[in-house]
This record gives structure tokens, C-alpha cells and sequence, in this order.
């Protein structure tokens, strides 16, 4: 697999959201395409599931969907989860099945 993978994201002033949305799209997700912007992601050597939701304070723990077929994250949420729901029978029944896999994420700090 990639070490890290660059996706258009909107962010909101608090975190990202809407991986992969395209410009001309973004009014319909009530963003401006000039919000849109370049971030790179790579899979965190931490990938324990966090054991509470923490929504009180607000910290944001990005987890993706790593499509088997795709070859590519085809979700992408700041809370592990967010990502759960989109799963009706849950992530691991889907990882099972060897569909694709989750793996918490971490933003490249390009400055480093």
C-alpha cells in the first residue's frame, strides 16, 4: 500500500471533511470550492479503536475505508463511528468478507 494518499477536503476551521469532493460540487454540500483544499493523509502506526466517542471535547480521529476492489479510501471521518454506520452489519463483518479494510489516519504535516 501507498505511505500517503492526497485527497480535496474541505476544512471548516475545526477539521476536514468531504474527502474527494470536487469544486464544481461543493455548492451542494453548502461549501465554496475556494474552502477546497489539498491534504495528505497516511495510515497511522497507531490503530487501536479509541474505546469512548470523546465528543466533549472535540478531538478529531480520522478513519477511512480502504477499498479492496477500488484500491483506494472510499470514506474518509473524522470519528471511527461515523464510519461504522455506513457498515449495516458493522466494519468487521465487511472486513471479513475481505471488502476492504479500516485503518485510522493521520494528516501529513508538510512542514516537517
Amino acid at each position: 500500500m501507498e505511505k500517503t494518499y492526497k485527497y480535496n477536503a474541505v476544512f471548516n476551521g475545526k477539521h476536514y471533511h468531504h474527502f474527494g469532493i470536487h469544486p464544481k460540487l461543493a455548492n451542494l454540500y453548502g461549501d465554496k470550492p475556494e474552502d477546497i483544499i489539498e491534504v495528505e493523509l497516511k495510515i497511522s502506526d497507531d490503530q487501536n479503536i479509541p474505546l469512548s466517542l470523546d465528543n466533549k471535547n472535540m478531538i478529531f480521529d480520522y478513519w477511512g475505508w480502504f477499498d479492496f476492489d477500488k484500491q483506494s479510501f472510499t470514506m474518509i471521518y473524522p470519528k471511527r463511528f461515523l464510519l461504522e454506520m455506513c457498515f449495516p452489519y458493522g466494519i468487521k463483518a465487511s472486513e471479513d468478507k475481505n471488502q476492504g479494510k479500516a485503518y485510522r489516519l493521520e494528516m501529513v504535516d508538510k512542514n516537517k
